[in-house]
């Protein structure tokens, strides 16, 4: 069975990639193992956990778990390839392709980060409103987890919109 790993592995090979690519592709690898083998904990914990938030909860980890092993994966093929566009499956793209001076997408970009902005004040607000539930509902949890989304948003769309910007 392939891994996400195989393919930087294979790659490794082919582009006769030095000690330090190795190495670093290497850790990358231990890592996915470790976050394979803790994905596959978290599922069956979730199909053991009798109460339902915990499932709920436990599900919400596994999507970000299984995001993180896809990524890890990405990683290692973008370094082990040589940030080149020859790897067999997915890898992360280098940032030599931006969209420099597109200022239709720099505009868009503005107009989703002033967005994401106001979606973290209503965030805080709503998180504030919900105070009164946070012994008896997962509510603020949930907030508090969405507002952590939203920061990451605006940490993407602030990089999209330096590459659109410069020219």
């Amino acid at each position: 069975m392939k891994n996400n790993f195989d393919a930087a592995m294979e790659g490794l090979e082919i582009t006769d990639a030095g000690q330090d690519t190795r190495e670093l592709v290497e850790l990358l690898a231990r890592h996915g193992k470790t976050e394979g083998a803790m994905l596959s904990r978290y599922q069956r914990f979730v199909q053991e956990a009798s109460a339902p938030e915990t499932r709920y909860l436990v599900s919400l980890i596994i999507d970000d778990e299984q995001r993180h092993h896809r990524v890890l994966g990405e990683m290692a093929n973008a370094i082990a390839w040589g940030l080149s566009n020859e790897s067999p499956d997915p890898a992360v793209p280098d940032i030599t392709h931006r969209d420099a001076g597109n200022r239709v997408l720099y505009e868009e970009t503005q107009s989703l980060l002033k967005a994401e902005e106001q979606d973290r004040l209503e965030l805080q607000d709503l998180r504030k409103r919900l105070k009164p539930f946070r012994d008896i509902t997962l509510w603020e949890l949930i907030v508090d987890l969405l507002l952590l989304d939203t920061e990451k948003h605006i940490r993407i769309l602030r990089l999209i919109a330096k590459g659109a910007r410069d020219a």
